[in-house]
């Protein structure tokens, strides 16, 4: 649902037309708006939900209510039974015509403008040039219908003109859990009930994948996600393990990737089956990297308490799990003081998911987001009406309730922050 003071601007009817020459004719009249019902269904089917889809939705209703209104005219003038639009008397007023004219000619312009910005920009820029667009023919739908009523004498009716429709939204509730659900596993032949048919190439009769199942846990190709409530203030705990690097013959332990949130600290963590020697003055171990077929990079990790792995935690774990998001394979190398070092190769397929899942309960979004990026969701938020106060690019507490208040009226869970599933109903595309 749109929120109250741009629903209440949708009902003054959207309606573009791609010609602005004056036109006594009401068959070319009608001929613009079937045109523009074309352009704005190409709209609809572009973007499933979000901002962009409730105006392009608003203004089709106006487009609908326009055609009806100049049909109705045209039989009234034939002396035809009317449709069921009842249109008050009006006298045509061609001074005021001309003027409102020359308006449109300028909102047009501005049209073309944003237009031209949305094609030139990506991303969460071209979100806000393809919103502005958008508003921009809203502005023009009023001039619109004030150019019918004094150019041809059609009122526009008011007290029995149905509200603007907004696109049906199908809540969401949680995090990842209605994922798992809503891809319900149906095994293949020679495989476990419990294999996620979405990544079939994942050994899923490994052990660790079993137990999970059996435990309630969720499975996400190579990844199991366990969410726990933190004894100390019942806050979301996430922990996710890979378990591509896994050996049933390991006998003193196992190797994985970990990824979790434990009581609001974010940490991602290779986790190794032997007793590692870390530098005791740093009380670190010297990493190597390689995401993909990028260039391998030299890190340092912290050791854990436990001498049998290292991790990244805080701010440095979820700017890797951001660079792991989209990635297929890490190679991990971890070299100890002695100069003794453990390799790992993990398949990450899965890993939206799982990282989506300890984003959610650590309050980070997924996303590399700039200064820039954060002004343009708050002017997107700004044009819905949701008041994320100056654009300036940080992410305050009048963002974040602007933000929330969205995600409550598209039925996402109210983080406040800018995730990937907001974004899309914002009308940004990944």
């Amino acid at each position: 649902m749109l929120p109250k003071p741009l629903a209440t601007l949708l009902l003054c009817c959207m309606l573009a037309t791609p010609g602005l020459a004056q036109d006594s004719d009401l068959d070319s009249e009608l001929s613009r708006i079937e045109t523009s019902l074309a352009e704005v269904d190409a709209t609809l089917a572009k973007y499933s939900g979000g901002l962009i889809h409730g105006l392009a939705a608003a203004r089709r209703e106006a487009l609908l209510l326009a055609r009806q209104l100049i049909e109705n005219q045209q039989r009234a003038e034939r002396g035809d039974t009317p449709l069921d639009v009842t249109i008050p008397a009006t006298k045509p007023d061609p001074e005021l015509a001309a003027q409102i004219l020359e308006d449109m000619v300028a909102a047009q312009q501005r049209i073309d403008l944003a237009l031209s910005d949305a094609s030139e920009t990506t991303g969460l820029v071209q979100a806000v040039a393809r919103s502005r667009v958008e508003t921009e023919r809203l502005s023009l739908a009023q001039l619109q219908m004030a150019y019918l009523q004094s150019k041809y004498g059609i009122a526009i009716p008011v007290a029995d003109m149905p509200p603007a429709t907004t696109p049906e939204v199908t809540p969401q509730t949680g995090t990842a859990q209605t994922a798992q659900t809503d891809t319900a596993q149906t095994a293949e032949p020679g495989t476990v009930a419990w294999a996620d048919a979405r990544y079939p190439d994942v050994d899923y009769t490994l052990a660790p994948f079993e137990l999970a199942n059996r435990d309630g846990g969720r499975i996400s190709g190579w990844w199991t996600i366990e969410a726990s409530r933190a004894p100390i203030d019942d806050s979301l705990q996430i922990t996710a393990i890979n378990y591509s690097a896994y050996d049933a013959r390991e006998l003193s332990g196992f190797t994985a990737l970990v990824a979790r949130c434990i009581e609001g600290e974010s940490a991602l963590i290779f986790v190794q089956n032997d007793y590692l020697v870390p530098d005791l003055q740093r009380n670190s171990f010297a990493m190597t990297l390689r995401i993909d077929d990028q260039a391998a990079r030299a890190d340092r990790w912290s050791a854990l308490t436990t001498n049998k792995g290292a991790g990244l935690f805080g701010a440095p774990a979820q700017d890797m799990m951001r660079a792991l998001y989209d990635s297929e394979r890490v190679f991990l190398r971890l070299t100890e003081k002695n100069g003794r070092h453990h390799d790992a190769l993990f398949q990450l397929a899965g890993q939206r998911e799982a990282f989506d899942a300890v984003a959610g309960a650590c309050g980070w979004t997924t996303l590399s987001l700039s200064g820039d990026d954060r002004r343009a969701i708050q002017k997107l938020l700004n044009a819905g009406g949701f008041e994320a106060g100056a654009a300036d690019g940080q992410w305050g507490p009048g963002s974040r309730r602007a933000m929330a208040a969205f995600q409550a009226s598209e039925g996402l869970p109210e983080t406040g922050l800018p995730d990937r599933a907001t974004l899309q109903k914002l009308g940004y595309e990944f």
